[in-house]
């Protein structure tokens, strides 16, 4: 099972190889410049040297439980709370993000959870994949009514991007509650 993990990150096909590198590369980073974390495969002192040098974390998605799972057996959260780069961070790289997320009954999921993340943020919370299904609603209602902080949801084709905590740009991202009353409403900006 690891194998088949492992060539997902080769150079120069992998699938997910290819899902990071390639928008990267948009940006001037050259491959060479692009070192991941492999579970299993790296120690965890090449792990926490990998994020000691790195000035870009990018925080793939996948299981948000399980990322946090791996992240403190291979003791990186401090390493990882005290990271002052860039952090990137897709589905699960983005509710990792989170002081604590909850995650929404799916075909991956049995049940809605509350858990822990790194803390980088707490101001607010996300549904990320959102796509208006019945148990996503449900889970957002129920997380609103968990704790007053504003919960977004996030498109697939969505994004924000934060500064020092505070949102400065969002797509297809919108406040979907606030103080446990519904205020989303479709075109809406909200900041």
């Amino acid at each position: 099972m690891l194998n088949s993990y492992y060539k997902t990150y080769e150079k120069p096909l992998g699938i997910w190889y290819l899902h990071i590198v390639e928008p990267l590369l948009t940006y001037g980073i050259l491959e060479d410049q692009i070192e991941f974390v492999l579970y299993k495969k790296d120690s965890k002192e090449d792990a926490l040297k990998k994020i000691q040098e790195a000035n870009i974390l990018f925080l793939p998605g996948g299981a948000p439980d399980k990322f946090m799972e791996r992240l403190k057996e291979y003791e990186l959260l401090d390493a990882l709370k005290n990271f002052d780069g860039i952090i990137i961070g897709p589905s699960a790289g983005t509710m990792i993000q989170f002081n604590w997320f909850h995650i929404s009954k799916d075909r991956d999921y049995k049940k809605y959870s509350i858990n822990s993340g790194i803390g980088y943020l707490n101001d607010f919370g996300v549904e990320v994949h959102y796509n208006r299904r019945k148990q996503q609603k449900k889970s957002i209602r129920r997380v609103s009514h968990y704790h007053d902080r504003p919960v977004y949801v996030i498109e697939e084709t969505g994004l924000m991007i934060l500064k020092d905590g505070k949102i400065i740009f969002q797509k297809d991202a919108y406040k979907y509650y606030e103080k446990g009353k519904k205020v989303y409403k479709k075109n809406k900006i909200y900041a």
